[in-house]
C-alpha cells in the first residue's frame, strides 16, 4: 500500500472517530464565582419589530422577561420604547434601578461596541445616534456593555454547549440573514463585517438576504398569494400546498448552500441555526437539513450533517449572550 493512500486512510479515520467534537450536554449559564456578591444584570435585545429585556442575576437565574413593540416612528420614540422595556423588566423582577449593576444591550446594524454609538441600523430610526451616552446618563450607577445582536445570540448559544477551544458558528434567519463565528471563546469580527452571509449572491438579481430572509419571503408571498402573510403561508405549506412547497424548497436550498459553503470554509465543530423563521418553523429547518445532507457527498463530509443544530435558547439567546458580555465573561 502506498504512503499516499495510507495517509488518506489515517486522515479519514481521525475525522470519523471524532464525530462528537464537544459535549452535547447543555449547561446552566452562571456569571459569578462562589462567595462573590450577587449582582443583577439587565439584558436587552433590540429589534426592528420587538424589544426583549430581562433581569438575570449572577447565579444565572432569570428574574423577569419582557417583550414590547419597537416604536420606529423616529429616533426619540424608539429610545423611549427601549427605556420602557428596561424599566418594566426591572419592575417585574421586583428590583429598583439602583440595584442594577450591569446593563447589556444587543443592537442590530453598525455600532461602536465600546461607546454604544449607533452608527447605522437598517430597521431602526437610529443613524449616528448617541445611545451609549443617553443610557449612561439614565443609569449612572450601571456598567454598560454593547454588542451586535447576532454576535450576542451566538455567545448565548455557544455558552450552553460546554465549548472551549472549538470553532462555533451561529446563523440567524429572521428579518435579515447573518452569521457569527466564535473561536476559542472569542467572536471573530474581522474589520466589522465578518459573517455577513446575507450578502452571498444567489444570481444576478438576488443575494441571500433579499431571497430567503423572513422579510424578503413576506414580500414575495404577498405578491404571489394576494396579501397572504408569511405565517399563513407556513400554515398552508404544512397542509400540503404544492405551490408554497416549491417556494419554500427553493429558499431552503439556497440557505443549505450557504451553510455548506461556511462548513467547507471554516470546518466548525457546530453550526447552530436560529432566528425567528427557524425557531418557529421546524419544517423549514428540517428542509434545510435535507438539502444540506444531499450536498455532503464526499467521504470527508460524512459527519457534516451531524454538526447542524437548531437553537437551544430560541428567542432568549441574544439576552443570554449580551448578559455574558456585560459580565465580561467573553
Amino acid at each position: 500500500m502506498s504512503g499516499k493512500i495510507r495517509r488518506q486512510e489515517n486522515l479519514q479515520e481521525s475525522i470519523y472517530s471524532n464525530k462528537t467534537c464537544y459535549s452535547s450536554k447543555r449547561k446552566k449559564v452562571t456569571f459569578s464565582k462562589e462567595g462573590e456578591k450577587l449582582q443583577y444584570i439587565v439584558a436587552v435585545d433590540i429589534g426592528g419589530t420587538k424589544i426583549s429585556s430581562g433581569v438575570i442575576n449572577s447565579e444565572g437565574t432569570w428574574l423577569s422577561n419582557v417583550k414590547n413593540e419597537s416604536d420606529t416612528s423616529d429616533a426619540t420614540a424608539m429610545y423611549h420604547s427601549l427605556l420602557k422595556c428596561i424599566y418594566e423588566a426591572i419592575e417585574q423582577a421586583k428590583l429598583t434601578k439602583e440595584q442594577i449593576s450591569l446593563l447589556g444591550v444587543a443592537i442590530p446594524g453598525q455600532l461602536n461596541t465600546e461607546t454604544g454609538f449607533a452608527i447605522y441600523q437598517n430597521n431602526l430610526p437610529w443613524t449616528n445616534f448617541p445611545l451609549g451616552k443617553l443610557l449612561a446618563e439614565e443609569f449612572p450607577l450601571c456598567q454598560l456593555a454593547f454588542e451586535h445582536d447576532v454576535i450576542s445570540a451566538a455567545i448565548g448559544e455557544w455558552s450552553v454547549r460546554n465549548m472551549t477551544e472549538e470553532l462555533f458558528v451561529y446563523i440567524t434567519v429572521s428579518t435579515g440573514i447573518c452569521a457569527s463565528i466564535i473561536h476559542r471563546g472569542k467572536p471573530l469580527k474581522g474589520l466589522g463585517l465578518a459573517g455577513e452571509i446575507g450578502f452571498f449572491p444567489i444570481n444576478k438579481e438576488y443575494v441571500l438576504e433579499t431571497y430567503a430572509s423572513g422579510s424578503a419571503m413576506e414580500r414575495e408571498i404577498a405578491e404571489l398569494c394576494e396579501d397572504l402573510s408569511l405565517a399563513d403561508a407556513f400554515a398552508r405549506w404544512e397542509q400540503g400546498d404544492e405551490e408554497l412547497d416549491r417556494f419554500f424548497d427553493e429558499r431552503t436550498y439556497q440557505l443549505a448552500i450557504a451553510i455548506f459553503n461556511l462548513t467547507a470554509t471554516l470546518d466548525p465543530s457546530v453550526i447552530v441555526v436560529g432566528g425567528g423563521v427557524i425557531n418557529n418553523q421546524e419544517k423549514f429547518f428540517e428542509r434545510i437539513k435535507e438539502h444540506y445532507g444531499k450536498l455532503c457527498e464526499h467521504p470527508l463530509q460524512q459527519n457534516w450533517l451531524e454538526r447542524i443544530e437548531p437553537s437551544s435558547l430560541k428567542a432568549t439567546s441574544g439576552l443570554y449572550g449580551v448578559a455574558m458580555k456585560a459580565m465580561g465573561t467573553v
